[in-house]
């Protein structure tokens, strides 16, 4: 594996644990150099934060903030103005504040020496994007190894290159498997993107030899940023969550120690002042490996233990959006009074799944790549979001080498003895479908009703599953979803039968499949 070096905005302070006073500057990088040069003048009114506290630049770029010397110096991007990025998509938004080594006993590398410093300079160009953008947004990569980031830039980055216009890309979390020695080539390959890349926190991503939840995010923090900021893009404020709440190594029984999903009381703080800052008519988008909650599963590592108090924050905004990851499957669902939101704001909550599908799961295609289908039967892939002023439409898309669809028929199919074609169930697998998802169906030119199901298992990676044991380890029990929709096929006579299903998603998208088979 090639090692590279990575030219990321790093600064030391020399060693001190009491709070000391930071000065910096905004300025307009009118030759994209990343260096103050003379004549490019300072920006006024711009949003820094080290991940508490927010202040803003004078008319003349200038700020002052205050540092508790294990920080991440931060610049919030608002929609006049982009961030310069690396060659690996990173945007160069932040600078890493520490006045001591990271501890040696942390697995991963992180930050081996500290380094005095003086002004914080943030370079800022002049944004051309309007206020409707694209933007892609995957859940987990998670490559255990080089060949599986190589499964990512085959099967996910190929597929990305083919869209355009997109002004930047979010992976929701787990960018690595534990192993986070593999950043570098990571970074190798979703650079090729040649976009912004705003990554978020997941809970494979922390340093797991940590002894607390600070020091499990300081391998992230030294490649990739800050594990919580924000940053906006038309009239859309993106919120990048930490719902990852570590509990350090268990030094007990010497094993890694459990997580749960939640945010801490300084990032609560931290979000409560960002919001002061965020005009009533933008949309709110938190970005999140763990969901804010889920429908399928329950528990305390699967969904925020604590979103009370994220509701009380957001409440009286007007336009809401909840992206997360974490789960392995597609979870398209509104929120009510009986996930705790008792408000009049629609609040879309999706899980998108992983880019890695069931982890990389599947019997291999053509290429040696996996068919990496999610246990609950949708292909791996991504989402593309249409942003628009007050509003915004989404697509999935599957990986490169599977066919662009939205639903599956999973039964019936082929041919099917008579003793039981009463008793089999027409089954429809639509991968990001909701209750607002609207599906007409026709069984030989008659209008027929599906159903959709809470709990239900798509037989299609069931078979997968048995058929390819070997490449569906642990899999037992987990096929589960709640997008499947149903009916009873009823009495057939022999011969051959039509289905055809129409589906309307709720985002605008109408697809029409057919099905024929046959009762002998």
């Amino acid at each position: 594996m090639k090692k590279i070096k990575l030219f990321l905005p790093l600064i030391f302070l020399s060693i001190s644990f009491s709070q000391i006073e930071l000065e910096g500057i905004v300025f307009n990088d009118r030759n994209n150099n990343q260096v103050m040069d003379i004549g490019e003048p300072g920006i006024g009114d711009q949003r820094i934060s080290n991940g508490l506290d927010i202040v803003l630049t004078d008319e003349k770029g200038r700020f002052t903030i205050d540092s508790d010397n294990n920080d991440v110096i931060f610049i919030i991007k608002n929609p006049k103005w982009d961030i310069p990025i690396n060659q690996y998509g990173i945007p160069q938004f932040y600078y890493n504040v520490r006045s001591q080594p990271s501890p040696g006993y942390l697995k991963y590398d992180a930050f081996d020496k500290p380094i005095s410093a003086k002004t914080l300079y943030f370079p800022l160009v002049q944004s051309n994007h309007n206020r409707e953008f694209n933007a892609i947004i995957s859940g987990d990569p998670q490559p255990r190894d080089s060949t599986e980031i190589d499964y990512f830039r085959d099967e996910i980055i190929a597929q990305m290159l083919l869209e355009e216009n997109i002004s930047f890309y979010v992976p929701l979390g787990d960018i690595m498997y534990d192993d986070l020695d593999l950043y570098p080539y990571y970074l190798e390959q979703v650079g090729s993107l040649g976009i912004p890349v705003w990554h978020v926190f997941g809970n494979h991503d922390l340093n797991y030899l940590a002894k607390n939840d600070s020091e499990s995010h300081q391998t992230w923090n030294k490649y990739l940023g800050p594990d919580y900021y924000s940053f906006e893009y038309g009239n859309v404020h993106f919120i990048a969550l930490n719902t990852v709440y570590y509990e350090g190594w268990n030094t007990d029984e010497n094993k890694r120690g459990k997580y749960l999903g939640k945010l801490n009381a300084k990032q609560l703080t931290w979000l409560e002042n960002d919001l002061k800052y965020v005009p009533s008519k933008f949309q709110i988008v938190l970005l999140s490996h763990i969901p804010i909650i889920s429908d399928v599963y329950r528990g305390r590592s699967v969904e925020l233990t604590n979103r009370d108090e994220l509701f009380e924050l957001i409440k009286k905004r007007k336009h809401l959006l909840a992206l997360s990851g974490h789960m392995h499957f597609i979870e398209n669902m509104l929120l009510n009074s009986e996930h705790g939101w008792n408000y009049k704001t629609r609040f879309q909550n999706i899980c998108l799944g992983a880019a890695c599908g069931a982890w990389w799961y599947g019997p291999l295609q053509e290429n040696g790549t996996p068919y990496g289908y999610h246990y609950d039967g949708t292909p791996n892939g991504y989402f593309l979001f249409d942003f628009k002023r007050k509003s915004y439409n989404y697509d999935f898309r599957t990986s490169i080498n599977q066919p662009q669809k939205s639903f599956r028929i999973s039964t019936p199919e082929g041919r099917i003895r008579s003793s039981i074609a009463d008793t089999t169930k027409i089954i429809v697998n639509i991968f990001y479908g909701s209750k607002e998802t609207k599906v007409n169906a026709t069984l030989d030119g008659k209008d027929i009703y599906l159903k959709k199901q809470f709990h239900a298992e798509d037989p299609f990676i069931n078979r997968l599953i048995s058929n390819y044991p070997d490449r569906y380890p642990k899999m037992e029990n987990m096929p589960i979803n709640n997008h499947m929709w149903a009916s009873p096929m009823g009495k057939l006579s022999k011969g051959q039968h039509i289905l055809e299903v129409t589906v309307l998603n709720d985002n605008g998208i109408k697809e029409k499949q057919v099905r024929i088979f046959e009762v002998y």
